[in-house]
């Protein structure tokens, strides 16, 4: 398949939120870009404190590092819709609408109640991280972890929000 057919396919861009959501989205993407400018300012200062200055430095690597945390988790769940994530749905696909969403009713909810379950352990041991800090930065690592927490709350908001509308009348649209 050939990238024109992959995009015709997926068809048209979605228009953007308006309104408090539309702000959201422009926040947490400007987050995100942000994370990702962080660590690519620390790969260049890297490459360049290496191969020009001849003077590696370790903190760049622990800049990138950090960076990479932030743009992966902030990003997978905040900004990446279910809809766009990669998935194995060969079985799924097989199945009528209605079988398709009583499946997603259950995989939804036991993703959304698992995170839920999970989430107090998280902060507490993210809590626990406080009292280290990071090598070279000297950043306390419950707020190089503390991602993680926004992450999993937005998995399982995302869930209950998902399972609402598939339990609503519009419920095809988000097969």
């Amino acid at each position: 398949m050939s990238v024109q057919e992959y995009i015709a396919e997926a068809g048209p861009e979605q228009a953007k939120p308006q309104g408090w959501p539309g702000v959201w989205a422009r926040f947490s993407e400007g987050m995100a870009a942000f994370f990702f400018a962080v660590m690519f300012v620390g790969f260049i200062i890297q490459i360049f404190s290496r191969y020009v200055l001849n003077m590696p430095v370790s903190w760049s690597l622990e800049l990138c590092s950090i960076g990479y945390i932030w743009v992966v988790f902030w990003s997978c769940d905040i900004l990446v819709s279910e809809r766009k994530q990669i998935v194995f749905d060969l079985l799924y696909n097989k199945f009528p609408p209605r079988a398709r969403r009583v499946l997603a009713i259950v995989n939804t909810g036991t993703l959304g109640l698992i995170f839920l379950a999970a989430l107090p352990g998280v902060i507490d041991y993210i809590l626990f991280l406080g009292r280290r800090t990071s090598l070279m930065l000297h950043i306390r690592m419950d707020l190089v972890y503390s991602c993680f927490v926004i992450f999993m709350l937005a998995v399982v908001i995302r869930a209950a929000v998902r399972i609402c509308r598939l339990l609503g009348r519009q419920w095809q649209s988000e097969l």
